[in-house]
């Protein structure tokens, strides 16, 4: 009999208000426990009218792009309030991974195509097999979103309207949880984005958070936040091959080696 993979060791889990609870659970059902510590927080762009501008001609593209679970909460709930639940007839919708494409199947936007590789290259390469030169596309996006789909289209020959549905904001310091994380760094820090690993440092201080990263073992959830821990001159120790949640806990699970369990107890 082998205990659970996770047992006894903690994670911590930056994730926004909100969020948090989803990777937290999946962390608690391999047996280990969940740091809670919101190093982003998720609010809708200070004017909505680019993005009501948008929906009004919804119908006038060919594609809705959607690179994030986040991007699709976002521009769906804002939809809804304009009474619009779904795509209008002939336009597609696209997914970067199957977290986003779950997300959108169950806010009535159901994706028609889903990246294969979980990034917005990966978004890239599985429309081109569609057509691309000539149709236009809409990104819904963070405010501080990459340019590396509207380019990738750019190249082919597409038209990108870029609209930004969410921005990322600093969220209240948890000062119990703060004082936690420094007293007893966890054995893994996990970050979805570079969002959450920068603001990281703007909620501990530089020297904490260098110290307790230097302590604990780095996990991400893809290549563009692993950059940005490596522009810091950071190992990633941790990072899924599949960038979903379920990936990230997976891959910290088989960081750890799997123990025997005899029921003693440790000597």
């Amino acid at each position: 009999m082998r205990t659970l993979p996770l047992a006894g060791k903690r994670i911590l889990v930056t994730r926004a208000e909100g969020e948090a609870e989803e990777f937290a659970g999946r962390i608690r059902s391999r047996g280990g426990i969940p740091v809670l510590f919101p190093t982003i927080r998720l609010v809708p762009p200070e004017d909505p009218g680019p993005l009501d501008g948008a929906l009004l001609r919804l119908s006038s593209f060919d594609w809705i792009l959607f690179a994030s679970a986040n991007a699709a909460k976002f521009f769906c709930r804002r939809a809804a309030e304009k009474r619009i639940t779904g795509p209008p007839a002939g336009v597609r919708v696209a997914s970067v991974g199957p977290g986003t494409s779950r997300e959108l199947r169950r806010l009535g936007f159901p994706p028609d195509r889903t990246a294969s590789r979980h990034t917005a290259e990966g978004l890239v390469e599985a429309l081109a097999a569609e057509e691309i030169a000539g149709k236009r596309f809409l990104l819904p996006r963070a405010l501080e979103g990459r340019e590396t789909l509207p380019s990738g289209i750019a190249r082919r020959g597409g038209t990108v309207e870029t609209v930004a549905v969410y921005r990322n904001g600093l969220p209240e310091r948890d000062e119990e949880a703060a004082r936690e994380i420094v007293a007893a760094p966890p054995d893994v820090c996990a970050f979805a984005s570079p969002s959450a690993f920068r603001n990281f440092f703007l909620l501990l201080g530089e020297g904490p958070a260098t110290e307790v990263l230097t302590r604990s073992r780095i996990a991400v959830i893809g290549e563009v936040t692993a950059r940005a821990v490596a522009a810091r001159k950071f190992p990633v120790d941790i990072m899924p091959e599949t960038y979903t949640l379920n990936g990230m806990v997976e891959a910290i699970a088989a960081s750890f080696p799997s123990r025997p369990h005899d029921g003693g107890s440790e000597t």
